[in-house]
């Protein structure tokens, strides 16, 4: 990332944080009813550089980026669950129970479709953690998660219970929840 852009990328940072500041603290998924905790290490893991090339490579800008990250709060609530793992990185990690991840589609300012996929990480130290977000091209995440809701309701079985997703269409899903936004 240019110097340019990573100053940028800390001004928008900082942005995100005074925005976000009265709402960091506990955030209930409507869908799981799991509260995942909302910090200000939550909001630097999202919008790290690593995080911004995710987005970026799925075809969205900065800007974008930060745009629908202002909108954790609304996109968790209503994000439909899709899997539930282990720690796949590192598994010998006996503190990491289950790293869930959303979808949760959205409309940027610009008339642009996205997927917004939204990890959580459940510790034994933390409980439930919103701990990053990615954008995709709208689909392309609804797809690559489609037909994996019965593994999302059965998979890390160390993690909290959470309760059965049914096999509607995941597209239909976030649809319904754009839908219910105007």
């Amino acid at each position: 990332m240019s110097e340019t852009k990573h100053g940028y990328a800390n001004f928008k940072r900082a942005e995100l944080l005074k925005l976000l500041k009265p709402f960091l603290g506990r955030i209930k998924n409507i869908s799981t009813g799991i509260e995942a905790n909302l910090s200000k290490k939550s909001l630097d893991k999202m919008t790290s550089a690593k995080a911004l090339e995710k987005s970026k490579n799925n075809g969205f800008t900065l800007d974008e980026h930060f745009e629908l990250a202002a909108k954790i709060k609304p996109l968790y609530e209503s994000a439909i669950l899709v899997t539930a793992h282990g720690n796949l990185k590192n598994p010998a990690d006996p503190n990491v129970v289950s790293i869930k991840r959303f979808v949760s589609a959205a409309i940027l300012k610009n008339g642009k479709k996205a997927d917004v996929l939204i990890t959580v990480k459940e510790s034994l130290a933390n409980g439930h953690r919103i701990y990053s977000i990615e954008l995709d091209e709208i689909n392309k995440a609804s797809e690559r998660f489609e037909g994996l809701s019965d593994a999302a309701a059965n998979a890390a079985n160390r993690a909290t219970k959470t309760p059965h997703i049914d096999n509607l269409n995941l597209t239909q899903k976030t649809s319904d929840v754009n839908k219910e936004e105007k």
